[in-house]
């Protein structure tokens, strides 16, 4: 490749990830959070950059326009029209000026405002043209956090240089956060108040905090090595994996394997149907989410399966485009169509995955343990639950704040509000009174029933063996038990209060279980095996507006950064449970031991890690 080529791309891609990773923002909001728990304020008020938007509502004199300017923005000074019908001149129908804020410092911001004089040679700089000018301090105290829309009106007199008055200026001033900027997750899901301050033992550990940058680094590594090798297409960047490596990769027997085991397994629910030619049905369905405008993913789907000689053969997907829309349904007849309907529907199931089976086991923990964070101090339940809650919250804080630009949605076929609404709609059903539910064990080829039921039975055996040790005093401190139910029934989106109250110990314990179950298997399985499952799904797009051809990388950069992240992820470990220097629990690493031969078959006991923080 060239050399300025290869500058070129290296320079949209460096711009590519200060725009998606926003590595910056990441270690401001981390020491703007430790800052906040140690009491420490530096010299700026918020971490949540900010639009200032300036409407003007009401007269100014003829033959001048304003120009005005945001201390610290940016943005560049703006002007308006001159004015030609004198006081009876009005702006309220021109469009409001908005202007960007990354920090606002601890005495607000000045907003000012110059009379210019439209009737003074233009050869004039505009000092020498401003008639009157007015600067107005917008207070820290009216900025707040930044986390919610403010708006207020302003009225000014303006005077010329005489000190004689020309008329008054009124304008309306509006602060809110940057569009999309991720805020819509803390006031509409369960998850992490950024106004409530951050108990010590919500704080990540030092170790999560460093690997949390070296992992950054690799990632950034990779991709930047990529760039240079001169790859055209973000599919040349992916690694080898299962998909290179198996001659079965567009097999029906490989299909059906990574329906029963694949990524989105957790989520995969395989339902028994009587009187239809085939035994088993799997539904996903993306109804009512905002999708966007050039990709191809159905509204809902249904695979349909026989079960032959204990084993599950796939018959035809049924689909809908739509949700009123015709029901195709694609024949699993070995023709190219169908052929290349499997790896399109890899692409749906990936979408699924990103977005509410990766993203919402984050926020699935998070949602609880911000309950026992708030509410448990001298409780020994924290001493089982918190090692599993290391570095949540604050992992979660740092990929939602650039989530908007960032790989979640730019890799997605669904739009940022289209992922919220998928989140939004699955808390509504969020409960931890759920078990797993098995398919029959003579079905063949199913690694993760067995492992998932495994890993169920041992948590629980670990939580029992916790309680057992611990019970009179849990009790002695079930009031801070009871404050956490109450948290979690106040905050939760389910309608059932039931959902998530715990008013008994063995309620205590099943939540416990769920949580620790989430935060240990669930995030793993889900985690490491999209490394395979992700490969083909770069092609989102096909039958879109782009073809796959015309998606080179830094114009897809979305697709690249994720098959950058999944190569460095499989190799990156936060706190592995059977970690030789940081490893979990003693009784929790002998029951992954005793139960090694039914989990590895399906995912590694040494890809386990203690919480989902990566």
């Amino acid at each position: 490749m060239e050399p300025n080529k290869v500058d070129t791309i290296t320079q949209k891609l460096l711009k590519g990830l200060i725009s998606h990773n926003d590595r910056k923002a990441r270690a401001h909001t981390r020491k703007e959070i430790i800052d906040k728990y140690n009491h420490v304020y530096g010299k700026n008020i918020n971490v949540v950059p900010i639009t200032c938007t300036i409407k003007i509502i009401l007269k100014t004199p003829t033959n001048y326009h304003l120009w005005i300017n945001v201390e610290g923005s940016k943005t560049l000074p703006q002007t308006t029209e001159s004015r030609l019908k004198g006081f009876e001149s009005f702006y309220e129908e021109d469009p409001a000026l908005s202007f960007s804020l990354e920090e606002i410092g601890r005495n607000g911001f000045n907003i000012e405002i110059k009379l210019i004089n439209d009737n003074a040679p233009n050869l004039l700089c505009n000092t020498l043209r401003s008639f009157s000018s007015i600067v107005y301090n917008v207070q820290s105290g009216l900025v707040g956090n930044g986390m919610e829309k403010l708006q207020f009106e302003v009225s000014r007199t303006l005077n010329d240089i005489n000190d004689f008055e020309l008329g008054k200026i009124d304008f309306q001033i509006s602060l809110e956060p940057i569009p999309h900027f991720g805020i819509k997750y803390w006031k509409r899901l369960p998850v992490f108040d950024p106004d409530t301050k951050i108990p010590a033992l919500a704080m990540p550990s030092p170790g999560f905090v460093e690997h949390d940058e070296f992992n950054e680094m690799i990632v950034a590594f990779v991709i930047i090595y990529w760039m240079l090798r001169g790859e055209k297409h973000a599919w040349d960047m992916l690694p080898p994996n299962v998909y290179t490596r198996s001659d079965f990769a567009t097999s029906d027997e490989f299909f059906v394997y990574r329906r029963l085991n694949g990524c989105n397994r957790p989520y995969n629910f395989f339902k028994k149907v009587e009187g239809k030619e085939w035994d088993y049905e799997m539904r996903l369905s993306f109804s009512g989410y905002e999708i966007r405008k050039d990709v191809w993913l159905p509204d809902n789907t249904c695979c349909n399966f026989k079960l032959v000689d204990d084993q599950l053969v796939i018959v035809n997907v049924q689909y809908q485009m739509k949700p009123d829309g015709p029901v195709i349904t694609q024949l699993a007849d070995g023709s190219p169509e169908w052929n290349e309907f499997k790896i399109k529907y890899m692409m749906i199931e990936f979408n699924y995955n990103i977005t509410w089976a990766h993203v919402g086991v984050h926020f699935i923990v998070e949602m609880y343990n911000m309950a026992f964070y708030r509410n448990i101090i001298r409780n020994p339940i924290k001493k089982l639950l918190y090692p599993h809650f290391d570095g949540v919250i604050f992992n979660n804080w740092l990929v939602v704040r650039p989530m908007y630009n960032g790989v979640v949605t730019l890799a997605a076929a669904l739009t940022y509000e289209g992922q919220v609404q998928m989140l939004t709609e699955k808390f509504k059903h969020m409960t931890y009174r759920w078990k797993p539910n098995p398919l029959p064990s003579n079905i063949k080829n199913n690694t993760y029933d067995e492992a998932d039921l495994a890993a169920w039975k041992l948590i629980g055996e670990y939580v029992d063996d916790f309680i057992s040790h611990n019970k009179v005093e849990i009790n002695q401190h079930w009031s801070e038990i009871v404050a956490v139910s109450k948290d979690l029934v106040d905050h939760q989106l389910n309608e059932d209060p039931k959902a998530n109250s715990i008013e008994t110990m063995e309620e205590l314990r099943d939540c416990c279980v769920f949580i620790i179950y989430q935060a240990v298997f669930r995030h793993a399985w889900i985690h490491w095996k999209a490394w395979d499952d992700e490969s083909q799904a770069i092609l989102y797009n096909k039958d879109g507006e782009t073809s796959l051809k015309d998606i080179i990388y830094h114009q897809n950069l979305g697709n690249a950064i994720e098959a950058g992240v999944q190569y460095p992820s499989a190799y990156v470990r936060h706190y592995p449970i059977l970690d030789h220097e940081f490893g979990g629990p003693e009784f929790l690493q002998r029951k992954l031991w005793e139960n090694a031969h039914k989990i590895n078959p399906g995912i590694s006991i040494g890809s386990l890690v203690m919480s989902p923080n990566i």
